[in-house]
């Protein structure tokens, strides 16, 4: 038995070595230049902005859907996007926003539809390189199992660090790339560029994952604490895609209006024509981002004067 397990260790020993070196190694001159190195650039708007704020939280539904200079414009408030990828998961989207919200902010919660069936604490490659090569504090954002379920992620994730390919010809992607952000946190680099052709989404399940709806309610408590305000919106969707999971859809607006959120609008308004997409379901195109975004500025100023109405001293 002694000499298995000693010629076991001597197997292992080199493979665990290797991903050890692999995680501590700086992050790849291609790696370097993704969205995701934006974190920092977002985070700096939630400390520096100034009141009265509107914060938008999701995933690239808003990175490739909002056009925050028209918000600002039109609400007279003061707009971040915090936007980056669906993958982030709701509860990294949920901590890292709180622990920036000040008193009076407005926080608008948009996810996609998705989100509503997966794991609350669902791990994912794009949580995990936020954690290695971005900003290795995050990792108290997340909780135990989620930091354990990444392990998963790892020996892909050291393999990209040895591919010559991470190093050489690097070039940043101007669309998914650390610099593709305006100064709200929106992406604008594809404005005026040429559709790229997509596949519609897979039909979406109808039952929505236990506990999600829980946290967001958690959230919503934890902003009142701070005298912040809750809302929810709906993300833009390709029209193709919504009437394929329009079950699945109308499931989750009657649970979140059961649980008395404040609610911007209705999911089918937010329907988008398959004329204003850019490249996936969910990234609109110049014209798909100025009408989304029309629609929540109404929608918000509905909810501004029904506010009024029931406050008129406020």
């Amino acid at each position: 038995m002694r000499p298995f397990l000693c010629r076991l260790f001597w197997f292992v020993l080199p493979i665990v070595l290797v991903l050890v070196i692999g995680i501590l190694l700086p992050p790849t001159p291609r790696a370097s230049t993704s969205f995701l190195f934006a974190g920092p650039q977002k985070d700096r708007l939630l400390q520096e902005t100034a009141s009265p704020r509107i914060i938008f939280v999701g995933g690239s539904n808003l990175t490739f859907g909002l056009n925050c200079q028209m918000i600002r414009d039109s609400l007279n408030l003061n707009p971040i996007n915090t936007g980056l990828h669906a993958m982030m998961g709701l509860r990294y989207m949920l901590e890292n926003t709180i622990q920036y919200v000040k008193e009076g902010d407005i926080v608008v919660l948009c996810l996609e539809y998705n989100q509503f069936h997966r794991d609350y604490n669902a791990p994912s490659e794009e949580l995990m390189r936020m954690v290695l090569d971005v900003q290795f504090s995050k990792i108290k954002l997340l909780s135990p199992g989620q930091s354990a379920n990444m392990l998963a992620f790892i020996p892909k994730y050291v393999l990209t660090k040895l591919r010559p390919s991470e190093y050489r010809n690097v070039k940043e992607n101007d669309i998914y790339g650390v610099h593709s952000f305006n100064e709200f946190g929106d992406v604008d680099k594809h404005w005026g560029k040429p559709r790229v052709e997509f596949p519609t989404l897979n039909r979406m399940a109808v039952r929505i994952h236990p506990g999600v709806v829980g946290k967001i309610r958690e959230f919503g408590a934890r902003l009142g604490r701070k005298n912040a305000t809750l809302l929810i919106a709906y993300p833009g969707l390709q029209d193709l895609s919504f009437a394929k999971s329009i079950r699945s859809i109308e499931a989750i607006d009657q649970e979140l209006r059961r649980q008395g959120f404040t609610i911007l609008g209705r999911p089918e308004r937010y329907q988008i024509p398959d004329r204003m997409m850019f490249n996936t379901p969910y990234h609109l195109n110049k014209e798909g981002v100025d009408y989304r975004t029309r629609l929540f500025i109404e929608d918000f100023q509905q909810y501004r004067r029904s506010k009024q109405a029931d406050n008129p001293e406020s």
